[in-house]
């Protein structure tokens, strides 16, 4: 039996882990992939190193530590967890040896993350990574006086838009049909000049060259239009990675796991990091930290033997 089990394997979940070994705690890591959404990248026309913080690179150093250990983490995917009262009762699921297990651990810690939609329209996966992706705020920074296009469906890509308009020359701000937003929201972005709103709008695909350079919109009552940007960004709501422990811990009302200011939940035993949480932002050094925490607070809870 294990004293902590860390799922998922992020930027939250590779700190909690390390912090846990560096204390001494007979952890495991369980999930698909070491890195989480740290493995995907994201470059644009003319955007150099120095532009962007290398956080990924810390994640990296986690990750290597960790692949070294190789007794401290399972490349699997947790189907089920079971409270059995002093113990939890993992089942993983190995797909590439198609191989089921159950392990038991006395503490979980979720570091699940959250996960997006495709749109599924052409040239989206073609580009992704080339001139596409998510998360502005870690990149409109690098994208000083040039056009930038968003699209979302809710407040986050409202925001992203205001706060892109500090440093593009444009911003092309898409709501999708049926998104939810606040007027008040919609109102300050329509009064910045550098917004321009194409409400109700859906997407029809991607074109380019070596990265993506337009985009095709259109709304029901209104012919197609063509957007040129050098940045696509896709901010969409996503969903929290949360459903695996829902039945155990207190959740909010979009699903992400409540927790307090040391990362515990509402279950004594287990602990919440990164963007799964209330507290997610969606950016590799919070989730740094908050899985450092976390995995301080179980190495707490077990020292002083707190239940």
């Amino acid at each position: 039996m294990y004293d902590v089990a860390v799922i998922g394997a992020g930027p939250a979940g590779l700190a909690a882990t390390i912090y846990c070994i560096r204390k001494g705690i007979d952890v495991l890591l369980i999930a698909p992939t070491l890195g989480g959404k740290t493995t995907a990248t994201i470059n644009f026309p003319e955007m150099t190193e120095y532009h962007v913080l290398k956080a990924k690179e810390q994640v990296q150093v986690f990750r290597a530590r960790i692949e070294y250990l190789a007794h401290t983490y399972r490349l699997a995917q947790v189907t089920e967890v079971a409270d059995k009262g002093e113990h939890f009762l993992l089942t993983l699921h190995s797909h590439s040896k198609n191989h089921t297990e159950q392990i038991s651990a006395k503490r979980l810690i979720i570091a699940t993350g959250v996960r997006g939609e495709y749109l599924d329209i052409p040239g989206e996966r073609k580009f992704a990574g080339r001139g596409v992706g998510a998360s502005a705020v870690s990149y409109t920074h690098a994208l000083k006086d040039r056009p930038i296009f968003l699209l979302g469906n809710s407040d986050r890509v409202i925001e992203a838009a205001v706060e892109a308009s500090f440093h593009a020359a444009q911003v092309y701000l898409v709501l999708e049909p049926h998104a939810d937003y606040t007027h008040q929201h919609l109102e300050l972005a329509a009064a910045i000049d550098n917004i321009q709103i194409f409400n109700g709008y859906r997407a029809l695909g991607f074109d380019g060259d070596d990265f993506a350079t337009q985009i095709e919109i259109q709304r029901a009552d209104a012919p197609a239009k063509t957007i040129q940007a050098d940045a696509f960004f896709l901010e969409r709501e996503p969903e929290p990675n949360s459903a695996l422990v829902r039945h155990l811990v207190e959740c909010n009302e979009r699903g992400y796991i409540r927790i307090n200011e040391r990362n515990c939940t509402s279950h004594r035993r287990i602990y919440g990091a990164g963007d799964v949480t209330t507290v997610g932002m969606e950016q590799i050094l919070i989730a740094l930290g908050e899985g450092a925490r976390a995995g301080l607070s179980a190495y707490r809870h077990i020292t002083m033997q707190e239940t």
